[in-house]
């Protein structure tokens, strides 16, 4: 079969989009992670090592990502314990995550976004980057630093740790007229956009100054309101200043 990272007649193999490391700190003991679809014809399906694609790349291609995904697993999961909480009027409102290499987690993300876009597998049925695919391809594969508004993204966090970390699929919103896709990852959601169009102004706010990633607290996931809470907190990295932070 053809792989769609070297472009050549090449042995498949079980290819991850989210990489197994998200699904691996889900697991509770020895019982498989359960993955969750939001469309209501397709019922839960458990899995040891999360969602993979048997039709999307060999293994030179696969090692390509390696770093990314440690990286995103290093970020996200194993510095969980040390994220910097932050409160406005005694309220948690969101989390700083310190001391980042923000171009290598863009890229990150961005390769999640592309390896999702060229998976067969139903689970990421509604992600499509269309023309933007091959623009996502060569940044993760010349390790281009995207311009800032290439594929700017926003992370927010569920504050419990059980239902918050489940997996859902993915899909296709739009914020402000411009198209995003969320990801839910081990607790977090991104919002990753994929647009030709410049980031929102109140969306841009969020796109890191320093080394330090702002990223929203949504909650408690048996709480949240899906479709609302981006829109209440937009202006937070605007305000941030002006916050107490309490650890």
């Amino acid at each position: 079969m053809i792989c769609k990272g070297c472009g050549k007649e090449k042995q498949l193999i079980k290819a991850h989009v989210i990489p197994a490391s998200f699904f691996l700190g889900l697991r509770d003991g020895e019982k498989p992670t359960k993955i969750i679809s939001n469309t209501p014809s397709v019922y839960p399906k458990k899995s040891y090592i999360g969602v993979y694609d048997k039709n999307i790349l060999c293994r030179e291609c696969e090692d390509q990502f390696q770093d990314l995904d440690d990286y995103g697993c290093k970020v996200l999961i194993r510095n969980e314990a040390h994220l910097e909480k932050l409160h406005h009027n005694g309220r948690l409102v969101g989390y700083r995550i310190n001391d980042i290499n923000f171009e290598k987690l863009k890229i990150f993300f961005i390769s999640v976004l592309w390896r999702a876009s060229i998976s067969t597998n139903y689970f990421f049925k509604d992600i499509d980057l269309g023309a933007l695919e091959n623009q996502a391809k060569q940044i993760i594969w010349k390790r281009h630093i995207p311009a800032i508004h290439d594929f700017s993204f926003v992370l927010s966090k569920f504050d419990d740790d059980g239902a918050g970390r489940t997996i859902l699929n993915p899909h296709q919103e739009r914020w402000f007229s411009v198209n995003y896709y969320r990801f839910y990852l081990y607790g977090y959601i991104l919002y990753i956009k994929a647009d030709s169009r410049k980031t929102p102004e109140k969306w841009a706010e969020f796109i890191p100054e320093d080394e330090n990633l702002i990223v929203i607290s949504r909650g408690n996931m048996r709480n949240a309101k899906e479709y609302e809470l981006m829109l209440q907190t937009a202006s937070m990295r605007q305000n941030i200043k002006k916050f107490n932070y309490k650890k």
